[in-house]
């Protein structure tokens, strides 16, 4: 039996786009759009690097991560508008998480999650 705790789908995304040191959208909740790429993140936080500049982002505060690459469970499938193997069909679309409370992205004015 394998002792090693199961990683959760939000670590497996941000760890494989950081080590890979894949350029990232995060949205917040207010509906600000911020890129860059995963430096390092803990259990709150995620800090995000974008042209020498680290912003560190509360996790509350994240509503979706969007990266131009799929990653599932850790594994890698070609980028988006390669096909998988002969005869396969492009990618639709752009792989996203979301890592901030469900059902909280809403950019409209005076929506306040505080």
């Amino acid at each position: 039996m394998d002792n090693k705790p199961a990683q959760n789908i939000q670590d497996t995304f941000l760890n494989t786009v950081r080590k890979d040191k894949t350029p990232i959208t995060i949205y917040l909740v207010s509906g600000v759009k911020l890129t860059g790429k995963i430096r390092s993140f803990d259990k709150y936080s995620v800090l995000l690097e974008n042209n020498s500049q680290e912003q560190l982002i509360f996790k509350h505060a994240i509503s979706t991560v969007v990266s131009n690459r799929s990653v599932i469970h850790g594994e890698h499938r070609p980028p988006l508008g390669a096909p998988a193997h002969a005869g396969a069909s492009p990618a639709t679309g752009p792989a996203a998480t979301v890592t901030g409370t469900p059902g909280a992205h809403d950019p409209s004015p005076g929506n306040s999650h505080s």
